[in-house]
This record gives structure tokens, sequence and C-alpha cells, in this order.
């Protein structure tokens, strides 16, 4: 053997004294440490199904949620109440005939049933016999049923 090194090996050695090689470790080591530190989708929910925080607002959105549900049941029955009222008012007018005919139809379609759709039944038949006769006098009744 000779003293003499071969060409590669000096400019390796050269390289790695250099600080490449202490670059290069240190971002290795730093890829391998955060890979152990990466956070999954999996514990980032175990973590949060375990905050009392979030437990507290969970159970707020609950109560507001039903809450919600109660209001649009009392919308949807004081809804229906008006739709009635204005179903079984005394009809004086061609307007007010075809606008109980609209509240009819949308008591119906809320789920309005048993007298109001009788009503609404009997509305439309006086509507129809009013119209074939043009006569809008509503002094006086047109429906022989």
């Amino acid at each position: 053997m000779t003293d003499v090194m071969p060409v590669w090996a000096t400019v390796l050695v050269s390289i790695l004294s250099g600080g490449v090689g202490v670059t290069f470790v240190t971002w290795l080591l730093n890829r391998v440490d955060r890979r152990e530190h990466v956070l999954t989708r999996e514990d980032l929910d175990a973590a949060l199904a375990d905050s009392p925080i979030l437990k507290d607002v969970e159970r707020k959105l609950d109560r507001d949620y039903q809450r919600l549900e109660q209001s649009e049941r009392d919308r949807r029955a004081i809804r229906l109440d008006v739709l009635r009222l204005e179903l079984f008012a005394h009809t004086t007018s061609r307007t007010q005939h075809e606008r109980q005919l609209e509240a009819g139809q949308e008591y119906l379609r809320l789920g309005g049933n048993g007298l109001g759709h009788a009503r609404h039944e009997w509305l439309t038949s006086d509507y129809e016999q009013r119209l074939k006769t043009c006569d809008w006098d509503y002094t006086k009744t047109h429906h022989t049923d």
C-alpha cells in the first residue's frame, strides 16, 4: 500500500469534515423526530373527545337543537291555527274567497285534515259554481250541497 490516499476518498473526507455531513445527519434526525411527533386523525379525535370544553359545547348545542325543534313544531302549530282561522272565516268577497282557497291548500300541505279539509272542498265547490255563473254576491250562498 502506498501512503497516497485515492482522490475520491480525499474528497469524501473533505465533504464530511466540512459540515455537509453534519447538515445531512441533522436533517435526517429532524425528519425522524418529526415523524414521531406527527398527530394522526385518530390521536386528534381521541384528544378532542376527552376535552371538557368540547363536551360542554356539545351539550349546549344539543340543548339548542332541541329548542329549535320545539320552536319549529310550535311555529307549525301556530301556522295551522292561523290558516284554520282564515279558512273558516265568513267569506265576504271574491278576493277573500281566493285567499281562503290558497290557505286551504297550504293547510292541507302542512298536514291539516278533518273539518279544514271539508271546508276547503266546500269553498272550492262554491268558487267553481260562482265562477260558472259569474255571480260574486256573497250575501247569499250558491252552494246547494
